[in-house]
């Protein structure tokens, strides 16, 4: 079987669906199956994931976001007519799912996958799986039950809507209380605001951290957020035990949990988050805010970890359950690592995607050659104003050349910046 999915890349990319498919193809390859990814990317030469598989051995194409919408589906649509797959993923992405349109009339079943719990990935199915046609996905992949029970509320005639969720390497090593007595408190991903509260996170440690004695923090990732971070620890967390020690690969994020004993989640939305299941993977016992979807799914209250409301005092009380009872903490770090082993590992979850891929392609019948559109349909794609981060539609021909010189200026800009 052949499976082409496309995926995001930028400067230091960190983000959770780039881990997924670090995860998910190397196994499909295990298992026969072949995978070619398509890189919807910035224009720029650090490209973290692309090298990532490139040097794995994954056959790679790149096809930059500057470009027209038209430009986009045209060479997304070229790439699978060179190298005809049998299962399109178009991933979260809206310019995929337009040129799916097209390459599941030649026979090739699309895949659309929803990773958070936000507007815009319903609105997602919205677009592409509720016109109950031929131009709707073959199927829905959802990374929660949540995700999976609004969506189906979303496009009660679809047919397939499946909860696959994103499965976690399990160590041979676990973790263990400190011989010191400390308990070791770790964030680990990216450092953003509006889904992270990462500010949250940080005064949520100093104020840990100060009225609990015996602890000590850290903070690893990358993002937007990061001088935000920075002040909050140079400030308020002046003189405590909490650090911020930059990002890490995503070959390193386990063996640092390991030296941790809780793992801290206080978002105010998620999917299914990775970096929660390899720190349960490791015995981490975990603390999240108590959100609606994907949470929920693998942490259950004060079994394998704290849930709660408030990232202030209520987190700091299970900082100090989990100091003063170290029955407490081993009983639940149990729990936590044979949750995922028993549910969530990657062998049980790709193993799910294996099923699915192979059942779309039985239903699917026989391929036929993919024809591509005329310039003239293609220039016409525009995207709704729900995706318009991702919409680049076209300008009248007389302005194509400012437009391009506006990119190349851009790039410049970005260049020297980095320079300097």
């Amino acid at each position: 079987m052949k499976v082409t999915i496309c995926a995001f890349d930028a400067p230091n990319n960190l983000d959770g669906p780039t881990t997924w498919i670090k995860r998910l193809l190397p196994y499909f390859k295990t298992k026969g199956i072949e995978s070619r990814i398509i890189f919807l990317a910035a224009n720029d030469k650090d490209l973290p994931a692309y090298k990532y598989f490139v040097d794995e051995g994954f056959a790679c194409k790149l096809i930059y976001w500057e470009l027209f919408n038209d430009e986009k589906v045209k060479a997304i649509l070229e790439d699978v007519k060179q190298f005809p797959p049998d299962i399109f993923i178009t991933n979260y992405f809206a310019i995929p799912l337009e040129a799916g349109k097209w390459i599941k009339k030649a026979g090739i079943p699309t895949v659309m996958v929803l990773h958070n719990d936000n507007k815009y990935h319903y609105d997602l199915v919205k677009k592409y799986a509720t016109n109950n046609d031929e131009s709707d996905v073959s199927s829905v992949v959802c990374v929660s039950n949540l995700i999976q029970q609004i969506s189906q509320q979303t496009a009660p005639q679809h047919k397939s809507i499946k909860y696959i969720p994103i499965g976690a390497p399990v160590t041979s090593a676990i973790a263990e209380l400190s011989t010191d007595g400390i308990l070791n408190v770790v964030y680990a991903g990216r450092i953003d605001e509006k889904q992270k509260r990462i500010s949250d996170v940080a005064h949520a440690f100093c104020l840990a951290a100060k009225e609990i004695t015996g602890t000590n923090y850290t903070i690893y990732g990358d993002g937007p957020a990061v001088p935000a971070v920075q002040e909050i620890l140079n400030t308020t967390g002046k003189g405590l035990p909490v650090q911020f020690k930059g990002k890490l690969k995503s070959t390193e994020v386990q063996a640092h949990l390991l030296r941790n004993q809780v793992f801290v989640l206080l978002s105010e939305f998620e999917g299914l988050p990775i970096t929660l299941m390899e720190a349960m993977g490791c015995g981490l016992v975990s603390i999240c805010t108590n959100m609606r979807s994907g949470i929920s799914d693998v942490v259950t209250n004060n079994v394998e970890g704290f849930l709660i409301d408030d990232r202030r005092h209520e987190f700091v009380e299970a900082i100090k359950k989990l100091r003063d009872n170290a029955a407490l903490w081993k009983q639940m770090s149990q729990a936590a690592r044979q949750k995922i082993i028993s549910s969530y590992s990657i062998e049980a979850c790709s193993d799910q995607w294996i099923a699915l891929l192979k059942q779309l392609v039985a239903d699917a019948g026989k391929k036929s050659e993919l024809i591509i559109p005329p310039l003239k349909e293609l220039k016409k794609i525009r995207l709704d104003e729900e995706f318009k981060r991702q919409n680049n539609p076209r300008p009248a021909e007389i302005l194509v050349p400012l437009y391009k010189i506006k990119y190349r200026l851009g790039r410049l800009k970005r260049n020297l910046s980095k320079s300097k």
